[in-house]
């Protein structure tokens, strides 16, 4: 059993290959919204984060998608563990950058998963 944000609790069995956690958000910003500084900020900010916050193998930010997707942003990160990701949650840089980005977005969908790959 391993706690998934402090709320919810999930029953998995781990096979040999798994390595790593994948943390996928997409945002769209909000109406008037998503400036080039804009993209800049959100894109240094969370690239940031991987040298301020333990446990983060990578952070990835695309603020350029092809034309016909239906988001804006986009966060690939990978953690470590768990427990990396959960303590990425609640770290200070992490909650700072966050407010920074909702403040400008909406529609946020995320995808947490287990992988093979880094």
């Amino acid at each position: 059993m391993y706690p998934l944000f402090g709320i919810i609790n999930i029953e998995i069995t781990l096979r040999g290959d798994v390595k790593v956690i994948k943390h996928i958000i997409l945002w769209n910003f909000q109406e008037g919204k998503g400036s080039e500084e804009d993209k800049l900020k959100i894109k240094n900010e969370l690239e940031g984060l991987k040298d301020k916050i333990p446990g983060i193998i990578k952070i990835e930010v695309v603020t350029t998608p092809i034309a016909g997707s239906n988001a804006d942003i986009m966060l690939n990160s990978t953690f470590e563990s768990i427990e990396d990701l959960n303590n990425y949650q609640v770290h200070e840089e992490h909650i700072k950058v966050a407010e920074f980005v909702r403040s400008i977005t909406c529609n946020r969908m995320c995808m947490d998963f287990f992988s093979v790959d880094d």
